[in-house]
Order: C-alpha cells, then structure tokens, then sequence
C-alpha cells in the first residue's frame, strides 16, 4: 500500500476561486458548508492530502448548487502536507501513520455521519481525492450509515481493500494509480454492485480532480466536469 509516485513530488496547481459556502464546526472540528442545511441528502469530502484546496472548495460549491448538504471537514486541523515536504525521506510514512492514518480519522467519520443525520439528513455520501479515497474506502468498509461513496485518484489502495466495502463504490482512477480491476470484481457478488461503477480516467494524472489540477486548462477542466458529472450520477442514484 503506497502512494503513486506522482502522488509524493507533483505540486498542488494555484487556482483563483471565491467560495460561497460558510464556514462551522462539528464539535471541535472546523468545516467548509455548502447547500441547503436542511437537505435530506448529505455528502461528506475527504480532501486530499494538500487540505482546503481551491479546487475542493469549489467543488463543494457545485454540488451544494445542486441541493446537497455538503460538509468539507478539516480532518488534517490545518496541518496539511505542502510543497515543501514534497520528496523529503519519511513525510509520507508518518503520515500515513499518525494524522493521515484511518484510526485517526475514524472517530471524525463517525462523529460527521450523526451530525448531518441528526441536522436531518436522511443519507450520506462520502467523496475522497487521492489519500481521502483510502479513508472513504475504510470508512465503506468499517461503519454503518453511510449510502455509498466516490473515491477519486484514490491512494494508499491495498490489493482487497475495493472488495471489502459493504456499500456502492464509484471508482475514478487516473493514470497513475494502480489497474483495480480484479479487485474492483470483488464486489460482484453483494448485493448493492449493480450500483457500482469504476470508470479509468487513463488521459489524466493523478489529482486531476483535486489540489493539482489546473482548471484554467481546457483540457484538464473538461476531463474534471465529466469525473464530476459521474460522482453526480453516482450520487443521485445512490440517495
């Protein structure tokens, strides 16, 4: 279980973007809030391992536009990795072993579901870019409660992880990541699978979609609205 190469020295891109939603917390946590607060359908990000990136922010936006109740929790409590450790000998290992790592994040994972189910929400959605796909993945696999969930360029994907998940799983993996597909098979046999779906995004790298993609670009904006338009779907089908 590692991160793709691209993953460990690929930069986050700069992007220009004002946020709409507000900010809140769930108990001592900080969070980024879009849409409607008393939608019956919620939606949790796990951002990636740059935090509260533009690019999240925005895409928070969108689907809050679309009359979700999204909740973009600062899980790395405004300690994110930044360019600076990129490269650098054993950032990534402690990482993944202290703050990056899922017994870390689980308490939050739980401590979010009951706030938006209590705040009235009758299904939560998980999104997860790059490291946050490992978490979502985890989270799938451990708790009860949630409807399903999108991992995006997903890191830290171990052989087995996909087919152990107990709710429908969107997969969206770049070129950089690992080929999921007989893992991915797994998931045949449960009951939720004709909800699930891996669509390979092999003309993009990894981040795309979150801190390194530059949106400016015409390219890589377009290939972000249509793995966007798919987690929508995925969405809509799933709540």
């Amino acid at each position: 279980m590692s991160f793709p190469a691209a993953c460990c020295n690929t930069p986050p891109v700069k992007a220009d973007y004002t946020p709409s939603g507000t900010k809140g917390k769930i108990g001592d946590l900080d969070c980024y809030f879009a849409g409607p607060s008393d939608s019956k359908r919620a939606i949790m990000i796990n951002y990636d391992i740059f935090g509260y990136h533009a690019n999240v922010l925005q895409l928070s936006d969108i689907l809050g536009s679309l009359g979700y109740r999204v909740a973009l929790p600062d899980l790395l409590r405004g300690d994110p990795l930044e360019e600076a450790d990129l490269g650098k000998p054993g950032v990534f290992d402690t990482f993944t072993k202290t703050r990056g790592s899922w017994e870390t994040n689980k308490g939050d994972y739980i401590a979010i579901r009951d706030y938006l189910k209590s705040s009235g929400a009758e299904s939560v959605g998980l999104i997860g870019f790059c490291w946050g796909g490992h978490i979502v993945v985890s989270a799938l696999t451990e708790l009860e409660g949630y409807a399903g969930g999108a991992i995006v360029h997903p890191a830290l994907i171990a052989d087995g992880d996909l087919s152990k998940v107990n709710a429908p799983l969107l997969a969206l993996p770049s070129k950089d990541e690992p080929d999921f597909t007989q893992d991915f098979a797994g998931l045949e046999g449960k009951p939720f699978f004709d909800k699930c779906k891996m669509v390979r995004f092999d003309d993009m790298f990894h981040g795309f979609c979150g801190a390194r993609g530059d949106w400016s670009n015409e390219v890589q904006a377009k290939r972000a609205n249509d793995a966007i338009a798919l987690v929508v779907n995925f969405m809509s089908s799933i709540m």
